[in-house]
């Protein structure tokens, strides 16, 4: 049993950093507006199928011949696509309902809904793959130390990850506009009296949610299939690491990806898939009656 510990430890840490990346973007939107939008599930999908309508399908160009876009290229448009679809879905609806905590929760769900209904009836219910990595450039596969066959695609997506992560941090940190960011997670009436303008740093965090969405997606579709219900999944663990770790922290959702990853990456190899969401479930239980403000609690400020 022990003999394949190493590979497990390796695809959880690979798998766990993506679910990281995915849950910041969802617990940001929760610290700045106090939304849990559940359309950053739809958003994940957006990231998928984007990648794949750019890659796979031929583009014209004047009266040159069609062409297909490069994986480096078709990467970056996908993610600035689904992270305007964000802001749009901000701008354009909840900005006028976030105020009301019950209207804006539903809003999210239609919205979700909406877009799977969509992609099923112009794209139907297939699952698609697609590659992510060139294969002329990398191969499928690569060994970590002791560890052989691990997907070169999972390795890049933590690779990725970790450099959204680190950028968001320093972004933060160390500039104007992510202090802002900060400040109205922590008070808005603070910030506001500060002369920080609300609107627009609720804007740009949905840009931003929608940025890390749009990669995770990418990601996750590369390393299993596209499909119109993709986000279902990594939305209910989005939600539970976010619990777990604390609404509103990233470094919470950090540690609680890494929890969480761990633990169903090792019940999953060693008692079974079945087992994967009910102890995560039985985690996130424990954490509510020993913790009810997480593991970090409302720490946004101290990204």
């Amino acid at each position: 049993m022990l003999s394949g510990l190493p590979t497990v430890l390796v695809n959880a840490a690979l798998i766990s950093a993506l679910y990281a990346l995915i849950a910041i973007g969802f617990t940001m939107i929760f610290g700045v507006g106090g939304i849990l939008n559940l359309a950053h599930g739809a958003l994940l999908m957006a990231g998928a199928y984007a990648y794949l309508l750019l890659e796979r399908d031929t583009i014209s160009v004047a009266s040159l011949e069609s062409v297909t876009l490069h994986p480096f290229l078709a990467f970056p448009i996908a993610v600035a696509v689904v992270a305007l679809l964000s802001y749009l879905l901000y701008v354009v609806i909840v900005q006028f309902v976030e105020d009301n905590p019950v209207t804006t929760f539903l809003a999210t769900i239609v919205v979700a809904l909406a877009a799977t209904e969509v992609t099923l009836h112009y794209a139907g219910s297939a699952s698609h793959t697609y590659t992510l990595i060139p294969e002329d450039l990398l191969p499928a596969t690569v060994g970590l130390g002791p560890v052989e066959g691990i997907r070169t695609v999972e390795v890049v997506g933590f690779a990725v990850s970790w450099i959204a992560i680190g950028a968001l941090w320093f972004y933060v940190t160390k500039t104007d506009s992510g202090r802002a960011i900060r400040a109205t997670s922590m008070t808005e009436r603070g910030a506001q009296l500060t002369g920080v303008d609300v609107h627009a740093v609720r804007g740009r965090t949905w840009l931003i949610a929608g940025a890390l969405a749009g990669i995770g997606g990418i990601f996750l579709g590369a390393s299993s299939q596209a499909t119109p219900t993709m986000w279902l999944h990594p939305l209910s663990l989005a939600f539970i690491i976010v619990v777990i770790g604390g609404i509103g922290s990233i470094k919470g959702s950090i540690v609680a990806a890494y929890l969480i990853g761990f633990l169903q990456t090792g019940v999953g190899e060693y008692l079974g898939q079945n087992f994967r969401g009910i102890l995560s479930l039985a985690l996130l239980v424990i954490v509510l009656f020993v913790l009810p403000q997480g593991l970090f609690g409302r720490e946004f400020h101290e990204a």
